[in-house]
């Protein structure tokens, strides 16, 4: 979708500060002077959103300025990614990102890069999938050779492309259990390597994507396991200001949140798997 589309339909609801539930989960406000400011109009959004769902208030997670104020530029380009992961192989009480608010001070100058949405449930509906039970399967399996170091700990994925690699069940990024320095969120060194390993799995992320000019004064406030997220261009330091919003939850209700996203795969009845093979009993 292009920049000008973006700029003429991203904007706040109308009727109030919430998200609709017959439109798509993110919105875009701007004129926000103050991170402060920008902050309460987030959480406002994030509340109004969760009392919709008759869910409790969520808490913040993560709060960060990117790059670090001291640091450096970013490099090129930022991998899709979910803030905080999905949980796959729940088996810890942990936090979850529920939604994430990015925002530009007003006053900060010129922008360059290009925030990145992609629709998980649009991209996944471009070729089939094995049925829930062999997906699980696959999660799990796909944890234990490209998870974390400690398996107590369950697997966590963070980067879209290692989702979409383990439910196709060809392992074949690199494994931080192989590769002690090997970085998270490293995989790809270009936006093409990228779309090439997309398209080796059938998919077309330029088919779906909405890139987003964030430009300064703005916020913008998506569901972060609806879409994942990442960035085209540079970034300066302290130039763009994150909160991910969440929630700590037991096991049990992570596996109950992982059926929400196996649900973007539009996976068929177990007797219509794709997998000839019996399926493990996956708690």
């Amino acid at each position: 979708m292009n920049a000008s589309w973006v700029r003429q339909s991203w904007r706040i609801f109308e009727g109030g500060w919430s998200f609709s539930a017959t439109r798509p989960r993110w919105v875009l406000r701007d004129g926000l002077v103050e991170a402060e400011e920008a902050f309460e109009v987030a959480r406002a959004l994030v509340n109004a959103r969760c009392s919709a769902d008759g869910r409790a208030a969520l808490h913040v997670v993560g709060d960060f300025v990117l790059p670090p104020e001291e640091g450096r530029e970013s490099r090129e380009f930022q991998t899709l990614h979910f803030d905080f992961g999905v949980p796959l192989d729940p088996k810890v009480e942990q936090d979850v990102g529920r939604y994430t608010a990015l925002y530009i001070p007003a006053d900060f100058g010129r922008v360059s890069a290009l925030t990145r949405l992609v629709p998980l449930a649009r991209l996944l509906a471009q070729r089939a999938w094995p049925c829930e039970s062999e997906l699980l399967n696959r999660f799990v399996a796909y944890g234990k050779t490209h998870g974390a170091w400690n398996d107590d700990q369950g697997y966590v994925e963070g980067s879209l492309a290692r989702v979409v690699e383990a439910a196709a069940g060809e392992p074949a990024l690199p494994s931080v259990k192989i590769d002690a320095g090997f970085l998270c969120g490293m995989e790809f060194d270009s936006c093409d390597a990228k779309c090439r390993f997309f398209e080796r799995h059938s998919l077309c992320v330029a088919d779906v994507q909405i890139e987003v000019p964030l430009a300064p004064g703005e916020l913008l406030v998506f569901d972060n396991l609806a879409f994942a997220h990442g960035r085209r261009g540079v970034r300066r330091p302290g130039e763009l200001h994150q909160w991910v919003f969440g929630e700590s939850l037991g096991v049990a209700q992570q596996r109950e949140l992982r059926g929400d996203v196996l649900a973007a795969f539009g996976v068929p009845h177990p007797s219509r798997c794709l997998s000839a093979k019996a399926p493990a009993s996956i708690p």
